[in-house]
């Protein structure tokens, strides 16, 4: 569905055309959320204004997108914290760090066979020496 942002009021069934989220989902978030909290009719339909469509999309974007989860989202909404503007250097930070780990592991293994093959060699050599001498 289009979103057409001349109309006043929207059901929860096209907000959730709208974002793409189930209506259930919506409905979870209004509790779990304080500012999302669209308005109802006089037989208790929920009337989604443009505002809170904005709201649903930005919960969207830090729970899908982002990854937050609904406890931090909810912080970030509430603006009790503020979205890091390091969050992509944090991100290429913890995935280089992974892989040194990685890299570390590797260096690891190489050097015990490194050291696993200096011993072999120098046994051969000590065998070689003893019937030589």
């Amino acid at each position: 569905m289009a979103f057409d942002s001349k109309k006043s009021y929207y059901s929860i069934g096209e907000v959730s055309r709208i974002v793409g989220v189930p209506a259930y989902l919506l409905r979870y978030w209004e509790t779990f959320f304080n500012e999302l909290n669209p308005s109802r009719d006089t037989r208790g339909n929920r009337r989604y204004t443009n505002r809170d469509i904005a709201m649903v999309l930005n919960i969207k974007e830090l729970v899908y997108d982002k990854g937050y989860k609904l406890g931090k989202a909810s912080e970030l909404v509430k603006g009790d914290a503020r979205e890091s503007e390091a969050d992509p250097k944090t991100s290429e930070i913890l995935k280089l760090q992974k892989e040194i780990t990685r890299d570390r592991k590797k260096f690891t293994q190489m050097e015990e066979r490194r050291h696993l093959l200096l011993r072999e060699i120098r046994d051969e050599i000590e065998d070689i020496l003893q019937m030589l001498g």
